[in-house]
């Protein structure tokens, strides 16, 4: 196996005024999702709920932001800009489908549910009204919406390109981008949180099982909230099967570790919020968050160090010797086999 390529092998040309303008949007919408963790979300029924603030909730809020703002800085610095571009692209299409997710949040209280989960506390939905946090969130969203749509357009314009070496290993990042893909799209469709079901016992004794109302699969949601599902998943698929076709490898290594960042930070937050209160309990969804995540960092990591095929040896057959016949001296002939002398 030969040895990685270096990362001095990437010509890296000028960096289009549009790709840098989306860089920064893309820069302003991860500073807005950091300044959404420290505002009160909504209000549910006189309930004020605002996310948790320990250090290990900012710690994991943190994550995709900051992979989005360190993105869109190497793009503005020009430092290998489609790397950066991948990560605001995927982060883009993931933001589409979170975006619809918040404009439920700013529908009344006839559009949801009778009981939902925010941020790991269940509450009765008599009352719904958005505050700070549900504003400033959309406006986040859609700002890597706009980001995504700039590098659509300014990604044929930015110059950068590696000497190919990973082109071989391709088919194979594209099977495992699926599978990933696969555990990606089963973590947004499944329940994340669920309720522990409560034990009623009557005046003679008989106890029966109440199942408690709580968060729900995707499939089990209606209008915008089923929408929003429904088009996180889809991105998620796209993003992952496209991230192996991306060029140069780095390119591919930003798209994949965008989704990384992403699974990550939200497994993370869904098991921190899931520990906080005794009404809520780890459901699947939160568990195949953390694998998806785990499964697009490493394959962010095989792209990053795949190495070349090994070349096999070519053999270049032995030319065969030219037979030389015995020196003659000069003035004589030899005479041929059967000749009179």
């Amino acid at each position: 196996m030969g040895p990685a390529a270096p990362a001095t092998a990437h010509i890296v040309g000028p960096v289009p005024v549009v790709a840098r303008a989306a860089a920064l949007a893309g820069i302003l919408a991860g500073l807005l999702l950091v300044a959404a963790r420290f505002l009160p979300y909504v209000d549910v029924g006189g309930v004020a709920v605002t996310p948790g603030h320990g250090p290990l909730d900012v710690a994991a809020a943190l994550l995709w932001p900051g992979v989005v703002i360190a993105a869109g800085a190497s793009v503005v610095l020009k430092r290998l800009p489609r790397l950066g571009l991948a990560v605001l692209a995927g982060s883009g299409a993931l933001a589409i489908g979170l975006a619809v997710g918040e404009l439920y949040q700013l529908q009344g209280a006839m559009a949801h549910r009778a009981v939902e989960v925010f941020f790991g506390q269940r509450l009765v939905t008599t009352s719904v009204d958005p505050l700070g946090g549900v504003w400033v969130h959309l406006a986040a969203y859609l700002l890597l919406v706009v980001a995504l749509a700039l590098i659509l357009v300014g990604w044929p314009r930015t110059t950068m390109e590696d000497a190919g070496d990973f082109d071989a290993a391709r088919p194979l990042t594209m099977g495992l981008a699926a599978v990933a893909a696969l555990v990606g799209v089963l973590a947004v469709a499944a329940k994340p949180q669920a309720a522990p079901d409560r034990i009623v016992q009557d005046a003679t004794g008989f106890r029966t099982t109440v199942e408690v109302a709580g968060e729900v699969s995707v499939l089990d949601r209606l209008g915008l909230d089923l929408a929003g599902g429904v088009l996180l998943a889809a991105a998620v698929c796209v993003v992952a099967l496209l991230a192996a076709t991306l060029r140069p490898r780095l390119a591919s290594v930003g798209a994949l570790g965008g989704l990384a960042s992403y699974f990550l930070s939200a497994a993370l937050l869904l098991l921190l919020e899931t520990g906080r209160y005794d009404d809520v309990v780890v459901a699947p969804g939160a568990v195949l968050h953390l694998l998806s995540g785990g499964a697009f960092a490493g394959l962010t990591a095989y792209c990053l160090l795949a190495r070349r095929p090994p070349v096999a040896p070519v053999r270049v057959p032995k030319r065969k010797q030219p037979i030389r016949s015995k020196a003659v001296p000069a003035g004589r002939v030899r005479p041929r086999r059967g000749a009179p002398r």
